[in-house]
């Protein structure tokens, strides 16, 4: 089953229509990191926090700085009975499976898995980690042909509720691994 989701660079006050899922970004070379009242407007769905890995150094750290980020808004990892939370790398079209290997290493290490974003055109020279989630404008919310896709960003910078968003489905695997809420 596939879910719709968004993400935005600066969040819209209200959820986009329909939406299960929630992206928005929590560091790294992003120009807006999400506050904890920008998640909080959006606790009662399946939340995912992105890291923006891109043309940075230092993946050891910047996975560090991501965990660090997740718990400083009340995010924890799972328990071992449940699914590992995911984080998910945006790379963009960047190409570099050392530095994603380490940041995913030193993710789950810290009981955290990481789901690698990045446009069709690249991602699969990237290592695929615990899943992909995949930049093709194509319109279509379904799931590309990626045998390790968990999502599909199939439309971007629509205009809602005073900003951008993109649009995305998700698949019940990418779910699984969804939080919601940070705690208050």
């Amino acid at each position: 089953m596939l879910h719709l989701g968004f993400d935005a660079s600066v969040p819209p006050g209200t959820p986009y229509p329909g939406a299960r899922a929630v992206l928005g970004y929590i560091g790294g070379n992003t120009p807006h990191v999400w506050s904890r009242g920008e998640w909080l407007a959006f606790q009662h769905l399946a939340q995912f926090p992105i890291w923006v890995g891109v043309f940075e150094d230092d993946p050891a750290g910047h996975a560090d700085e991501a965990v660090r980020a997740a718990h400083g808004l009340g995010w924890s990892d799972n328990p071992p009975s449940r699914n590992r939370r995911a984080i998910v790398l945006d790379y963009e079209t960047q190409v570099d499976p050392a530095w994603i290997n380490t940041f995913g290493a030193r993710l789950w290490r810290a009981g955290y898995e990481t789901f690698v974003y990045g446009s069709q055109s690249t991602v699969d020279e990237n290592p695929p980690k615990e899943g992909r989630v995949i930049a093709l404008y194509n319109g279509r919310p379904d799931m590309t042909g990626d045998p390790f896709a968990v999502g599909h960003q199939f439309a971007a910078n629509i205009a809602f509720d005073g900003t951008f968003v993109d649009l995305d489905v998700v698949t019940d695997t990418m779910m699984a691994h969804a939080g919601l809420g940070p705690r208050a």
